[in-house]
């Protein structure tokens, strides 16, 4: 049975688990091929910064990080030199130059999966529709009409403003999800149609049909 980490998924998002289970799911599991480590900012101490370049703190006050840059015309490279860390780089949101990004940490909900909730290093918590496929032999749920939802973490009314707005984003993946949804011809078990082999599930396609996966 895979492992239960709804009050994991609770614990990051900084929410009640009874919250998170009317907002958007319950239970959650880890995806099927992706790593769920934790999320932690990469430690480093603040890095000085010259006359012309705006500090991190600054930077943050515009809210959106990425338009502050625009604004004073300058790259996560300019920002190096004038004394940003890297550190100070993904607090902000930046990926420093050179880096490529850390992967997602993306959890599912349901069965067949519906619904995936993923946490970023750097940058809002994400909703998305898992779309199975196979790498090589095993399966892989990739996350397909990704949504950012900034307004998930902390929410502790789901009936509120915030609440209203996340639900109406699971509701509408819910729905393009669950049309992908058709029934094995065998067990007759809810399964992703791209998860079907002659219309049976991958687990009767090998115990009936004699397929191997």
């Amino acid at each position: 049975m895979t492992e239960d980490r709804t009050a994991e998924v609770a614990g990051r998002l900084g929410v009640d688990v009874r919250v998170l289970a009317v907002l958007v799911a319950a239970p959650w599991r880890a995806a099927d091929g992706h790593d769920t480590g934790p999320v932690a900012e990469p430690a480093g101490e603040r890095g000085t910064v010259y006359v012309g370049v705006p500090s991190p703190a600054e930077l943050r006050e515009l809210d959106l990080p990425a338009d502050g840059l625009r604004h004073f015309g300058l790259t996560p490279a300019d920002l190096r030199r004038g004394g940003w860390t890297d550190a100070d780089l993904r607090s902000a949101g930046l990926l420093p130059p050179g880096a490529t990004p850390d992967p997602v940490a993306w959890f599912v909900a349901g069965e067949p999966p519906q619904l995936m909730l993923g946490f970023a290093p750097a940058g809002p918590v994400l909703l998305a529709r898992p779309e199975p496929r196979w790498d090589g032999r095993l399966p892989v749920l990739d996350p397909a009409d990704a949504v950012e939802v900034p307004v998930l973490p902390g929410c502790d009314d789901p009936d509120g403003d915030a609440g209203l707005a996340v639900r109406q984003v699971r509701d509408g993946l819910l729905r393009r999800a669950r049309r992908r949804l058709t029934h094995c011809v065998i067990c007759l078990r809810p399964v992703h149609r791209a998860a079907t082999t002659h219309g049976a599930c991958h687990g009767c396609a090998g115990t009936w049909l004699g397929f191997v996966f």
